[in-house]
């Protein structure tokens, strides 16, 4: 069997391979460009959230600069709120301003005082052996993965809400302070 080249298919295979390489280098072209533009774009973001992070990174030791300036403010507020119900204590005559007295009592086992805990977040807790605040401010990180994990709808609330940071401050009677950072108190 022999085999001969006409010179009809000869050019037609030069013709097809001159448009197959135009085609291919329009094509790749393109995609570079596409390429080129989206790896600058990527670049672009890289940069945004590499500045994103530092903001929230230099606002988070802003925000602890102004909890350390609050701190002992909150604390010599609620020392003199106490001083001042213990001394109209004596004084039936004499009656205390709304507020500062009985409304700021902190009842342990009403774990609704915090901030994001209902009622049905409360039965869960309570379901999960946690019925009183103290407890709460007790936890580590690990007392608050095996609770979270019991939660159920309730998961990832614990950290969320930050009921630990708030039970603490509950506990040792830091009242103002919790109130500047959760709000009022429940009454």
């Amino acid at each position: 069997m022999s085999f001969t080249l006409d010179p009809a298919t000869i050019i037609l295979a030069v013709v097809a391979l001159v448009l197959g390489l135009i085609l291919g280098t329009a094509l790749t072209g393109g995609a570079r460009r596409r390429a080129a533009v989206l790896s600058e774009r990527l670049d672009a973001l890289g940069r945004e959230r590499d500045t994103l992070l530092a903001d929230r990174d230099r606002l988070a030791i802003e925000i602890k600069a102004r909890e350390a300036q609050i701190r002992p403010l909150a604390d010599e507020v609620d020392k003199l709120r106490r001083d001042f119900a213990r001394s109209r204590a004596g004084q039936d005559n004499v009656v205390a301003p709304a507020g500062l007295a009985d409304a700021r009592a902190i009842d342990a086992n009403d774990l609704r005082q915090l901030k994001g805990v209902g009622p049905k977040f409360a039965d869960r807790l309570a379901a999960a052996g946690i019925t009183r605040i103290d407890q709460i401010a007790g936890w580590s990180q690990a007392d608050i993965e095996v609770i979270d994990s019991q939660m159920g709808d309730f998961r990832g609330r614990i950290a969320a809400d930050r009921l630990v940071e708030q039970a603490q401050l509950l506990t040792e009677g830091r009242v103002t302070e919790y109130e500047t950072r959760f709000g009022k108190l429940a009454g």
